[in-house]
């Protein structure tokens, strides 16, 4: 018999070399997609926290707006019966009010418009984050697959030539 051929049980035994590698490295890459989708989960918890603690913080700044604006509102009444005696000093006074609430509120606007637009961007990150991540475990996917196939077609050609 000649040595330098193999035989079947060493065809054999390079197959489920093979595929005890493909194995190993197919349980090494589901174990870096879990650890993708475990860091993807804590990321989304992470912002479903952000986004709850700044619910409650710009419902605070509701609040704190309407407390604001009870306090100006009781403030201006105040004033109208100090000043009733002199009609130009209401007005002057009513227009100063009034300046000063408008800058205040224009202020409160701005800021809970700016906390708005932070937290709609981070959204939009979180989402470009999540869906990158689903594309990369799909791509990691895909070539496994392909893989699998080149590893079955060299496994079907190897047995083709042990038949024949």
């Amino acid at each position: 018999m000649n040595t330098s051929t193999p035989g079947p049980g060493d065809w054999l035994d390079r197959i489920e070399a093979l595929l005890e590698r493909s194995i190993v490295q197919h349980n090494q890459e589901m174990a870096e997609i879990r650890a993708g989708l475990r860091e993807t989960r804590s990321i989304t918890d992470s912002n479903a926290r952000s986004v709850q603690a700044w619910e409650t913080r710009i419902e605070d700044g509701i609040a704190e707006a309407e407390e604001v604006l009870t306090a100006m509102s009781a403030n201006t009444n105040r004033r109208m019966e100090d000043a009733i005696t002199d009609p130009v000093q209401l007005v002057g006074n009513l227009a100063n009010q009034f300046n000063q609430d408008r800058q205040r509120f224009d202020q409160l606007h701005e800021e809970y418009s700016q906390r708005f637009n932070n937290l709609l961007e981070e959204a939009r990150t979180d989402r470009q984050a999540m869906q990158e991540a689903r594309e990369a475990n799909d791509a990691e996917h895909r070539a496994f697959t392909q893989n699998v196939q080149v590893l079955l077609a060299e496994i079907s050609r190897i047995w083709q030539r042990l038949v024949s």
